[in-house]
Formats: C-alpha cells, structure tokens, sequence
C-alpha cells in the first residue's frame, strides 16, 4: 500500500485538478470511510480515485482530512460514535496524513526557505491532529519545523538553548487551554536567547475570528501574533522566502 502511495503521488507531482474547486464528494466520502473503518479495500479506493481525477496529495492533506476530522468531531458531538472509535478514526487519519506525507517528501523536495520554526501545543491541549498538519504544510513550502507536543519548561530551555529559530508557534484549540497558553509564553520568553516572536494560532483562533477575539487573545497570552493564516504567520515573523508558495 506504501509503494501504492509513493507511485500515486509521483503521478500527481505536476497536475491537480482542484484548486479553488469544491471537494469531490467521492474522494471525501473515501477518506471519512477509512477513517471509520481502517478498511485497506477504503485506502485502495482513495489512492485510485485521486489517480483517476488528478487530486493531488496537497489538495488530500489540506482539504479532505481537515474535512474527515470535522466529520468525526460532529459524529462523536452528536454521539453517534463513541470515543473509541472516534479516537481510533482520528488515529487513522494521522497515519494516512504520515503516509501521505512521506511519499510527497520522496517523490520532489520542496523550495528551500529561509524560516526556523518551533511548532508546539500548551499543557492541556490533545488535539495533535492540527500541528501534524500545520507541520506538514510548512514544511512543504521549505520551512523547517521542530514539533514538541506538551513540553515541560525545562524542555523549553534545552531546546531554545541549543536552537535558533525564527519564530515559535502554538497551536490552541480551547479556551480552556488560553492560560497554559499564557504560562507557555512567559516561559519561552524567559529561556529564548533572542526576542523571538510567538504566534498562537489553531482551532480556537479560527472559530473565534474576529479582530477582537484576536487581540483578547494576543492579550491574555502575551502573544506577538494570532492567526490562523499560515502567509501572514511567517509574514509577521520576517520569513519571506516561502510566502509566495503559502499563498
């Protein structure tokens, strides 16, 4: 299934046919039926309808996964789904995203940028699906990213302390995680060698979008920038050489 993976990818590396087009209900209905059931005859499927219709890997990473993990959200919401099977959907599409993810790196490198990042979640926060993809689409337009999922201060110091980055970034994706988002902040600011700048971004930035939400939440974090738009993100932290393929 790999290699199946790899020579799909390999095929789509020039041509996508989505771009600003809707979803195709076909390929998103493939990628929540895996989720669902782990089915290698699902997987089989996806990989030869996006063969067929020309949807790239970017197009599955940015579109239909995100859109699968709202499907699952909405189904364990509504309780039709329990948190098994909800946490084993989630589990799944983590691994399609690593798979998917390893065979774009395989077939081209993407452009070489000029951004360090630092990409890491608060304590509290479980959602690791989002920096996973945030992740990948970074590093897809050449920025280097190190993920630390729930650090300890300590950590914090090590890895500040033997690393240059050009920015940190913090992935919320509830309220309830703004405060440790908070005590994250100081901490990096404490151990940082430099005035590194921080940007929160993430589920909760998303749904509460608004400029006032943004500067509620800039100001109880003690963020430099909140947003959910990964251009304007490397805008603000001076990482100009891969903006043009963000956008």
């Amino acid at each position: 299934m790999r290699r199946f993976a790899m020579r799909v990818v390999s095929e789509l590396a020039q041509a996508s046919s989505m771009g600003h087009a809707a979803p195709n209900t076909i390929i998103a209905k493939l990628v929540t039926d895996f989720a669902r059931s782990g089915d290698s005859h699902a997987l089989s499927a996806l990989y030869a309808e996006m063969r067929m219709r020309r949807v790239s890997a970017e197009d599955v990473l940015d579109a239909y996964l995100p859109n699968a993990l709202g499907v699952i959200g909405r189904e364990w919401h509504n309780e039709e789904i329990d948190i098994l099977h909800a946490s084993l959907a989630c589990a799944r599409l983590q691994n399609l995203l690593r798979e998917l993810g390893r065979a774009w790196a395989s077939d081209r490198m993407g452009p070489v940028g000029d951004g360090r990042i630092l990409l890491t979640l608060p304590k509290g926060e479980q959602h690791t699906f989002g920096v996973m993809l945030a992740a990948n689409q970074l590093r897809r337009i050449g920025v280097s990213v190190k993920v630390m999922l729930l650090p300890v201060a300590t950590e914090l110091r090590d890895v500040l302390s033997q690393n240059r980055f050009n920015a940190v970034f913090i992935s919320v994706s509830n309220k309830t995680s703004v405060l440790p988002c908070a005590a994250m902040v100081r901490e990096l600011r404490t151990w940082s060698q430099e005035d590194i700048p921080i940007v929160i971004g993430g589920g909760l930035v998303s749904r509460e979008n608004s400029d006032t939400d943004h500067r509620r939440i800039a100001d109880i974090t003690g963020a430099d920038v909140v947003t959910s738009d990964i251009g304007c993100a490397l805008h603000s932290c001076g990482i100009q050489q891969a903006i043009a393929a963000a956008e």
